[in-house]
Formats: structure tokens, sequence, C-alpha cells
């Protein structure tokens, strides 16, 4: 059935009424005008809504009190829904994590691109880089501190979904402008593991902290690994500018080492690190799985 749910509004009037010239004036109509729309809607329903009694006194039917009721409510959503579609959608923010100390980094990634990507569909997100110390990158979105994670490794927690990005970065060796390797340029990757190298026994998970103390190239047993206590990477750099130990970064490191105490060496052989995104696995919003997939299909500015 089409039911005209401007007739109902009219309708709905004349019951409050019960008088077609005051429910004409209310609605801005003749009562002829009014008559004949309250017609239309008795023969969409089938059935008469209004009788006049032998003195001309207009009542409601037993079928017009019945729909009046159901009526009410009806109206009501339809002006609900009416005034949401119109209504400028309300701005909401998606965070997005990142480790500590890179955000520099991030920049790498075309994330105005990505931003522009998600408001094709979510025109009201607005997307906002968060820092996450290096503890917490494996629980930071299960505790909801974030939406979306960018890693230099997939997050492994049973709450935690990650995906791989089709962006790949070399790794890198820093070390101390004094340090024996500083002019070397390049080294292969099996003998700079033999270097002390530094190590945080707390940032995150195993699998994101083994790749930056190249735990696939040499076994934990064999590794030189010097424990450091860090949220970001600047009291690791420090450390390392220091000469008491060596670091593994990737390869955008390079550029923002300060010269005069640190110098980049190239790591032949060693593989490069897969950037990932995540998210909650049981976070089902819409804007949030836009901004996994735009991480996903726009390419970098200069991360290749």
């Amino acid at each position: 059935m089409d039911l005209d749910l401007g007739l109902v509004a009219n309708f709905l009037v004349l019951v409050e009424e019960r008088h077609y010239g005051r429910a004409a004036v209310r609605l801005h109509m003749s009562s002829s005008a009014l008559t004949k729309r309250i017609q239309r809607l008795e023969r969409q329903l089938g059935v008469p809504l209004f009788e006049r009694d032998s003195a001309g006194v207009l009542t409601v039917s037993s079928a017009g009190r019945r729909f009046a009721i159901a009526a009410v409510p009806l109206i009501a959503q339809a002006n609900a829904a009416l005034e949401s579609v119109r209504a400028k959608p309300a701005r909401y923010t998606l965070r997005v994590g990142v480790p500590a100390g890179v955000r520099a980094i991030v920049g790498g990634f075309d994330m105005t691109g990505i931003g522009r990507e998600v408001r094709r569909s979510f025109p009201e997100i607005r997307l906002v880089l968060q820092e996450i110390p290096f503890p917490a990158l494996t629980r930071c979105l299960p505790e909801h501190r974030i939406d979306v994670l960018w890693n230099t490794a997939p997050v492994h927690h049973p709450a935690v979904d990650s995906f791989p990005l089709a962006i790949t970065s070399a790794r890198i060796g820093v070390v101390g402008a004094r340090h024996p390797l500083a002019e070397s340029g390049t080294i292969d990757v099996e003998a700079f593991s033999e270097q002390p190298i530094l190590y945080n026994p707390a940032a995150a998970d195993d699998e994101w902290m083994k790749q930056f103390w190249l735990g696939d190239v040499r076994p934990r047993r064999e590794a030189r690994l010097v424990e450091i206590d860090a949220d970001d990477i600047t009291p690791v750099l420090r450390q390392v500018s220091d000469g008491t130990a060596v670091m593994v970064g990737i390869a955008e490191y390079a550029p923002r080492l300060p010269g005069a105490r640190l110098r980049a060496v190239t790591l032949t052989g060693a593989a490069p690190v897969i950037f990932h995104v995540a998210c909650r696995r049981t976070d089902r919003r819409g804007a949030v799985r836009a901004l996994v997939e735009a991480f996903q299909t726009v390419g970098p500015r200069h991360l290749l």
C-alpha cells in the first residue's frame, strides 16, 4: 500500500480539532482542500476515518481511532528520519596510533590521500595521529586507546586483526659517530649482528622487537643484547651516540640522524620491514574498515 504520510499528518490535525475549518486554518489550506485530502487517505486505507451524526458533528470512527494511535509514532519516526538525513553529519574522530617518536616517518604515507579516500564515504571523519609508547603497542587497541594502529610489525593479540601493507622499508644499522663501523657505509647483516645491540624487553611483543635486534639472523642465545628501558626512540638514539651499543632501525631514520653523533650503516642481506595496519577484531564501524582499506590502497610518497 502506498501511504501518503502528508495525508496522515493532516488526518492527525483533524483528529485534534474535530472541525474541518479549524484544522484547515492550522494547515494553511481551505476546508475543501482538506476534505479532499482526507477522502484520498480513506481511499488509500479502504476504511472511513470520520463520521457525522444527524446534527453534523464530526466524530472519529473506530477505525480512525485505531489508525490515529498507530499513526502518531509513525509520523514521529518519519520526522526523525527526515531530520537525520537533512542534518549536517556529526563530526567525529578516528585516532591513528603510531609508535612513539616515528611521527615524521608516517609522513611518508600520503596521509592527505588516505583521509580523502575515507571521507568519500564518511565526510564527517577527522583523523588524528597519536603516538603510542613502545610497551603499549600490543595493548593500545584492546584498551581502546586508539582506533587503528600503523606499525612496523603485526600485533599479536587475540582481539586484534593486523593487515600487511604492500610497502616495505630496508633495515639499517645505526652506530655512534666514533664507532669503528661509523665510516664503513655497508656491512653484512650477520657481521653487524655480532655487535652489542640495544634491546627493550618491555617493548610491545617479541615479534615486534625481534626484527630490531636481528632475531631472524642470530638466535637469542647467541645475541649480545644490551637492555634499555625506553618508551620511544629518543633514549635509544642517545645511548647509541654514547658508543655503548648499536641499534637497528628502518631506512627512513637515516636522513633524520644527527650526523655529528650518529651514522647510518647499510645492512646487506637483511630482510625488509613490512608495514602493517591493525584494528580491533570486533570493531565493525564502517569508517574504521574504510580507513584500514585506505592504508592498503593509497600509496606512499617515498616509503618504497
